[in-house]
């Protein structure tokens, strides 16, 4: 627990203040939520009443089911296998673009839409199962050799896992507060990412002992079967999010008064072009959206590529294929996990502007180290640092808007972002596709690294200069 929490938490309860004015206050002053719910529960306790002990009980049940889930279907594997499938880079590429934008509309979509009317359990779960069946679809694809409806199901399988997983947090959040969470359920995202790197590890495991190519055979029913890695991966992903859902069904959740519906979506669309144009005139947040619009780019092209890159590379060498990439993944995730307490660390110190910088010029690292020396432990070092980046990026991001705009303005410019994002990513996008399709993956990543640190660096080292007359 933050030692600086404790006595902050214990005055504020004195003074009889409640938990929810707590809880906002110390966020907005920088703590983290997590760190504010687990204080407030090692002083208070949880408190549980016996409707909330179940509830605690399920959601810890399907969040461990959900991390299996994501641990046997890793985006990089994916990625591979839609490469010996015979995709080339530039439909990966566009693919995976694809993806990100129909997350951004719908993510933004439903945000708002959840206001106006209570979505079912019932839909959710169908979300989930419908994103642990398209892994089933994928694999179908990878048997028959469909690029198409490997494409389809990976575009399907974006929309069930933003759908399921946006409703899903706004349902936890309406359910359960943080503070009345068991201590397993309040540091899920530490145990879930062990679970998620030991699944992943595993699933490499798989793909290499059971290979997509001269695969082994069984007898079953009387014939002699191929036995697939990936099959059996993305079988137990199915079933994790099968179940999952299931689950899902008897969490006892509150009823909300809904809104009218008609007429929201043009109310909400006027609002944030209303809102967008004041954003823009704020030379700081116009700068910021450039500089985020430029590393989510880095990111979309980086991850499309990647985990191909790794496994051609380092196919014969070390553990092998896949579970060179599961290894080098897996120790990227757990790194990943320090990325908001180092980002906190970081900006106590110098400051939330320089921490972006900090944060773009360790993103750089992994498409230079691809480049100029693509070993196993070099290349391993490169990628935890690039994932440590980009979550100290992400963290500084959100605490800098933090400190620019009050809650409600957050959610307008989260929103706007989503929709200005898009524009270049469309056009770029495909650029950045054809490149490496063009003239290879070294060649792109050179482009990326460039991006980085010759654009993307100085325009938040502009933020710095202006951060400086902001005091931020």
């Amino acid at each position: 627990m933050n030692r600086e929490l404790e006595p902050k938490v214990k005055e504020a309860l004195q003074k009889g203040q409640s938990i929810d004015n707590i809880k906002t206050a110390l966020v907005s002053q920088g703590f983290l939520e997590d760190e504010v719910a687990e204080a407030i529960q090692s002083i208070k306790g949880p408190e549980q009443n016996k409707e909330e002990k179940t509830n605690n009980l399920l959601l810890s049940v399907k969040e461990v089911l959900d991390r299996i889930g994501y641990g046997f279907s890793s985006v990089q594997f994916i990625n591979i296998l839609f490469y010996l499938t015979g995709a080339g880079f530039f439909l990966i590429g566009i693919i995976n673009g694809l993806k990100t934008i129909l997350s951004l509309i719908i993510s933004s979509f439903l945000q708002e839409y959840a206001k106006a009317r209570s979505i079912s359990k019932k839909f959710m779960s169908n979300a989930g199962i419908l994103f642990g069946i398209s892994f089933l679809v994928i694999a179908a694809a990878i048997v028959i050799k469909s690029l198409l409806l490997f494409s389809i199901a990976l575009l399907v399988g974006s929309i069930g896992v933003v759908t399921y997983g946006d409703l899903y947090n706004k349902l936890v959040e309406q359910t359960l507060k943080k503070e009345k969470m068991g201590k397993f359920l309040l540091k899920i995202s530490h145990y879930g990412v062990l679970i998620t790197g030991v699944c992943l590890v595993f699933s490499g495991y798989l793909f290499d002992k059971f290979p997509i190519f001269n695969a082994q055979k069984i007898w079953l029913f009387g014939k002699s079967t191929p036995l697939y890695g990936y099959l059996i991966a993305f079988e137990i992903t199915a079933i994790a999010f099968i179940l999952s859902g299931y689950v899902l069904h008897y969490i006892k959740d509150k009823k909300i008064e809904s809104q009218k519906i008609q007429g929201f979506i043009g109310e909400y669309w006027r609002r944030i072009r209303n809102e967008s144009k004041d954003f823009l005139r704020n030379k700081y947040l116009a700068t910021l959206l450039i500089a985020s619009a430029i590393t989510g780019l880095v990111q979309i092209l980086g991850n499309s590529y990647y985990g191909i890159y790794i496994y051609k590379q380092l196919n014969f060498v070390g553990l092998g294929g896949f579970l060179n990439v599961a290894v080098i993944f897996a120790i990227a995730i757990v790194i990943s996990f320090l990325g908001p307490a180092f980002s906190k660390y970081l900006n106590k110190k110098v400051g939330l502007a320089p921490s972006l910088v900090f944060g773009t010029a360790l993103l750089a690292i992994m498409p230079l180290v691809a480049i100029y020396n693509p070993h196993f432990m070099n290349i391993t070092v490169a990628n935890a640092f690039s994932v440590l980046g980009a979550a100290i990026l992400g963290m500084s991001q959100g605490l800098l808007i933090r400190k620019l705009l009050n809650e409600e303005q957050r959610k307008l410019y989260f929103a706007a972002m989503s929709i200005v994002v898009i524009i270049p990513l469309i056009i770029l996008v495909p650029i950045g596709a054809w490149m490496a399709q063009a003239y290879g993956l070294l060649s792109l990543f050179k482009i990326l690294a460039i991006t980085l640190l010759a654009i993307a660096a100085p325009v938040y080292f502009i933020l710095v200069l202006m951060a400086n007359k902001l005091r931020l």
